[in-house]
């Protein structure tokens, strides 16, 4: 993705139905893709922390590719004006005087975002959510590369465009694709759900399944605290690898990920029955 143009042009070549479902702090569209047969019942979200856009576009690649029996929702960029911060700096964002100093004060003084995971505000989006929020181990309460929970639980727009479509509930399956490690967060403090299904997804990415009992303040996080249903954190991508992942190791994650929409969809559809 090399724009927010791009970014728009590659929503709309997915072959998806595309839907807006909110707007982030500088007023971009949330975008939201379905593809697959019939109502989506898993949620695949990418993009939350901006030096990761890797992940937005492997889910672009990913949902290109994917017309499978099972619906899918995927938002490939949550935090889209964060990435666009972190690929092209500063100038790319349209910020009054006085915000463009408290950003360039929050990155420690630094014109260089390339290593920032916050939102336009200095957010760590998955740090917002009403879900131990303020209680994890690196939270920090000022605005940030990353660590910062915000004013409140849900008090960026990117947060709550998510937090509105969980609440829906028409979901058995969220999931949210982050790097780096190639290894799979699963449960929330004392909830657990779904272990069989979350081996089986961690079985078929060949990352291993790991709890998270010192997570606070994150997308399944907060999935899994609301609902009981199965959440899960991908983390794709090798650790010798630097943050921004490398775009030329594109190629690889996709071939790793290759068919993992239809197991996403196949696996939400048989929680749903089991959840009903």
């Amino acid at each position: 993705m090399l724009s927010y143009g791009d970014y728009l042009e590659k929503c709309r070549g997915c072959g998806a139905f595309v839907k807006t479902v909110g707007y982030t702090v500088c007023g971009r569209e949330i975008k939201m893709l379905t593809k697959g047969v019939g109502e989506a019942k898993a949620l695949i979200v990418g993009g939350v922390h901006a030096r990761e856009h890797i992940t937005t576009d492997l889910l672009f690649a990913l949902a290109a590719e994917y017309d499978g029996k099972y619906a899918v929702d995927i938002i490939p960029a949550l935090n889209i004006d964060g990435i666009l911060l972190a690929k092209f700096g500063i100038n790319s964002i349209p910020l009054k005087l006085s915000e463009r100093k408290l950003l360039i004060m929050a990155n420690n003084g630094s014109y260089d975002f390339s290593q920032w995971k916050a939102n336009i505000r200095g957010v760590d989006i998955n740090n917002n959510f009403d879900a131990g929020w303020g209680e994890g181990a690196g939270n920090v309460f000022s605005p940030a590369p990353a660590g910062y929970v915000g004013s409140a639980p849900h008090s960026e727009p990117e947060t709550r465009a998510a937090v509105t479509l969980m609440d829906s509930l028409k979901y058995s399956l969220v999931i949210a694709y982050h790097s780096k490690g190639e290894e799979i967060y699963w449960g929330f403090r004392d909830k657990n759900p779904h272990k069989e299904e979350a081996r089986r997804i961690s079985e078929a990415l060949g990352y291993p399944l790991k709890e998270t009992p010192e997570s606070a303040g994150g997308l399944k996080d907060y999935w899994i605290q609301k609902t009981g249903r199965l959440g899960l954190t991908i983390e794709v991508g090798e650790d010798r690898f630097p943050h921004p992942y490398p775009e030329n190791e594109l190629p690889a994650l996709i071939e790793k990920h290759k068919g993992i929409l239809k197991l996403f969809g196949e696996t939400a559809e048989e929680l749903c029955e089991k959840n009903s």
